[in-house]
């Protein structure tokens, strides 16, 4: 039966005000951003005051700023721009987990490295001091070219009300925005480079798994290399996972820890949580660990989780995250690598996820049902590329990542495994977690079989 007119003008005006809500809502939303990044904005410009104190006002400073960057930016007026007298501030795209802000610093205001990068945490449970360890870390154990810190604050008692780390700013733009105009020989030169980079990050060994904290004195000035330790579980509510035992690991030796032996720590205690959430029951999630635990040791008897050795892992070594410098049409040079937050020491495996994106592979053109859930890694990364010179780029990239990196990278028990470190460490605390690991277990019964027939 059709609508009366009544009807019909009582649902139009129910959509008309639920419209009016809506963009009500949506405006008021939108009002709220703008007042936190003003707020926001003046918090910065309060901190550059106190860090180069000026007589100039902070207003003065800040319009200067925005006006001599919007004037920098144009190439016709570059050369033409005198030095700034004032810090410019300039926000960044990006940064999933910290606010990122340019800072460039006029010679009359400071005699150091000028050109910064200013980065605070988006939430609370962010952990600056951590990747500030890492930074030191890397800088002390490697040669790699990173962010040298030129001040830090873990506190909230400044100006930004936020911790914060201050460091120089890397130059050159990043690899993703210059990947589609290089040609193939500077694309050879990356491969090369990140090679290199993989090869000396399997170089940096430690017999424990774990984060990067820093030593006594967390400001990074001291000699002390910051400390690897075992990884803290959290539950899906942030709560942390009770220790398997008392002092795990307790009467092991460090230098004995083998990759079974992580697997089995950290799985367990999940599998315990589990059990004690569900008040001894076994559940779907305790069979799940279960069947985890079987299939890392099914993989150790064959010999595939060796060797038990761990390494420095970046976790997040994208084109967006490796610093170019272009001198000519035929040379490029890698100037750093960013975003170090997720960085770890994990077993071997870890660290040597295929950068597919170096021969071709781009995840925007493969459909979801192609990809594990976690850590969306391509099936099959061994396959030959398709074109001559996507084949040159992985020959150049395997030659320098050495000479235990196929097994490590491209046997597809490989890449279960590396899906499985991801859930030992994060646990079944979320579908696609579960999802994830139902397939690796599915797919490991499979590989299994195979693996055996070939014996």
């Amino acid at each position: 039966m059709p609508n009366s007119p009544t009807r019909s003008i009582h649902a139009s005006s129910a959509r008309s005000s639920c419209g009016s809500i809506r963009s009500s809502s949506t405006a008021e939303y939108e009002r709220q951003e703008r007042e936190a990044e003003e707020a926001f904005n003046q918090r910065i410009e309060k901190l550059c005051q106190d860090l180069w104190p000026s007589p100039t006002s902070i207003r003065h400073r800040f319009l200067a700023s925005q006006a001599a960057t919007r004037l920098r930016s144009n190439t016709i007026f570059r050369s033409l721009v005198p030095e700034p007298k004032v810090p410019l501030i300039q926000h960044l795209e990006g940064g999933g987990f910290n606010h990122i802000t340019s800072i460039s610093l006029p010679s009359s205001c400071y005699k150091g490295h000028r050109n910064l990068i200013l980065r605070v945490p988006r939430e609370d449970k962010s952990r600056p001091d951590q990747q500030v360890a890492t930074l030191i870390y890397v800088r002390k154990r490697t040669s790699i070219p990173v962010a040298a810190i030129e001040a830090t604050d873990f506190t909230c008692n400044n100006a930004v009300g936020k911790p914060y780390v201050l460091q120089h700013r890397i130059p050159g733009r990043d690899l993703e925005s210059v990947w589609d105009d290089l040609g193939h020989s500077q694309r050879c030169v990356i491969a090369k480079e990140v090679g290199r980079l993989t090869k000396t990050l399997l170089s940096v060994e430690s017999p424990v798994a774990g984060t990067i904290e820093a030593g006594k004195n967390a400001q990074g000035t001291s000699d002390e290399l910051p400390n690897v330790v075992p990884f803290i579980l959290t539950d899906a509510h942030g709560d942390p996972v009770e220790e398997l035992e008392p002092n795990i690991g307790a009467g092991i030796s460090r230098s004995c820890e083998t990759t079974l032996r992580f697997f089995e720590q950290y799985l367990s205690r999940w599998r315990k949580s589990a059990l004690a959430q569900n008040l001894g029951g076994i559940d779907c999630d305790v069979e799940l660990y279960d069947d985890m635990l079987k299939v890392v040791r099914e993989m150790d008897e064959l010999g595939l989780s060796k060797p038990d050795l761990n390494c420095l892992c970046h976790l997040d070594l994208h084109p967006r995250n490796i610093m170019v410098e272009i001198d000519s049409k035929d040379s490029i040079r890698v100037t750093g690598i960013l975003d170090w937050d997720e960085a770890v020491v994990a077993p071997k495996f870890v660290n040597c996820q295929p950068p597919g994106w170096l021969w071709g592979y781009d995840k925007d053109t493969h459909t979801e049902n192609s990809l594990l859930p976690w850590p969306y890694e391509l099936e099959g990364a061994n396959n030959t590329p398709s074109t001559r010179e996507q084949q040159e780029l992985k020959q150049i990239f395997d030659e320098h990542a050495g000479a235990e990196y196929p097994r490590l990278a491209y046997h597809e028990s490989s890449r279960l495994i590396r899906g499985l470190y991801r859930i030992a460490t994060q646990g079944l605390t979320a579908n696609w977690y579960n999802t994830a690991a139902e397939r690796i277990v599915k797919e490991w019964s499979i590989l299994r079989l195979t693996l055996a027939h070939d014996l």
